[in-house]
């Protein structure tokens, strides 16, 4: 059965078509990702940018094209937003737009939700063989912990914290970087997904991943399973610390638009590694729109 998902995140837009079987395995017919920051000064401004928001509509549209060679209606595309789309209040004034204009039906989903879903995709692809796990999925404006059970697959518990690498970036650009971490850190518990490894999903941790890999374009077979460790990570955040968006990209080129949020996105990763005394990452590129297409809709619990 032919099945297509779309990730509308706070820095990217994603497009997933799958073959799925009635075992769910899975063939993968098309992945696509564009950066748009439509949470881009979010904070400040508690409103989608007009910029990334044209820059969304334009990826959802070429996205749309791409669905119709398949035998999907647009009104079968699962579509979801996430934490940027919670914030702003112009979100659905927008998603409106795109419902009547490129006929794709946008659902938000609550921070629960986000966990459910990422965790089911990639419970579909871990190499581990622990029957429990720690995901971590640090997205523009939000970032999931979810601890899961493998064996019957089950969220055992989850939290979403207000940081991301499009946030971190505008708190470091504003000087309130490590105001922010602390008020979040102090009003959030998150000793309980304290762990040795984490799995790590979305687009900070696999740029990441291709930047030590040596990639100068993205690789998603050579990235997902990839293993690393915390000091791995601190060591490439030293060479980006003194650089800026253009000298990033012209040095790593598979960092692409994600240049000007990679080195912010970096620094909550490590500052979360540092309190949940991890030491090595395990990337899976198999998150949120791998799981909404596997099961094939989007549960109202979530909504």
């Amino acid at each position: 059965m032919l099945r297509a998902s779309i990730d509308i995140g706070s820095n990217s837009c994603l497009l997933l078509i799958l073959d799925v079987e009635k075992n769910d395995s899975f063939k993968v017919l098309e992945s696509h990702a564009r950066i748009t920051s439509l949470g881009k000064d979010l904070d400040k401004n508690k409103l989608f940018l007009e910029v990334s928001m044209n820059s969304t509509f334009d990826a959802l549209e070429e996205y749309a094209n791409i669905v119709s060679k398949y035998a999907i209606e647009l009104s079968e595309v699962l579509v979801t937003a996430t934490e940027a789309s919670r914030v702003a209040t112009n979100a659905d004034t927008f998603f409106k737009k795109v419902k009547e204009q490129i006929g794709l039906e946008i659902t938000k989903i609550s921070g629960v939700g986000e966990a459910h879903y990422t965790a089911l995709g990639v419970s579909k692809g871990v190499k581990t063989k622990e029957q429990s796990l720690v995901i971590m999925d640090i997205g523009g404006a939000s970032t999931e912990l979810i601890q899961v059970n493998l064996d019957e697959f089950s969220i055992e518990k989850s939290i979403s914290l207000p940081i991301g690498s499009v946030r971190a970036t505008d708190w470091m650009n504003a000087n309130s970087f490590d105001e922010n971490v602390a008020q979040i850190l102090s009003s959030n518990k998150i000793s309980d997904f304290i762990s040795e490894k984490l799995i790590c999903v979305a687009g900070t941790m696999t740029t990441l991943s291709a930047i030590l890999l040596g990639q100068e374009s993205f690789i998603e077979s050579e990235i997902h399973g990839h293993e690393f460790t915390i000091s791995d990570l601190e060591k490439l955040l030293c060479s980006l610390k003194n650089k800026n968006a253009e000298e990033i990209l012209q040095d790593y080129p598979v960092c692409g638009k994600r240049a000007f949020s990679i080195y912010g996105g970096g620094i909550v990763a490590k500052t979360l590694c540092q309190k949940l005394k991890t030491t090595k990452i395990e990337i899976s590129t198999f998150g949120l729109r791998y799981g909404v297409a596997i099961e094939g809709r989007i549960d109202e619990r979530f909504t």
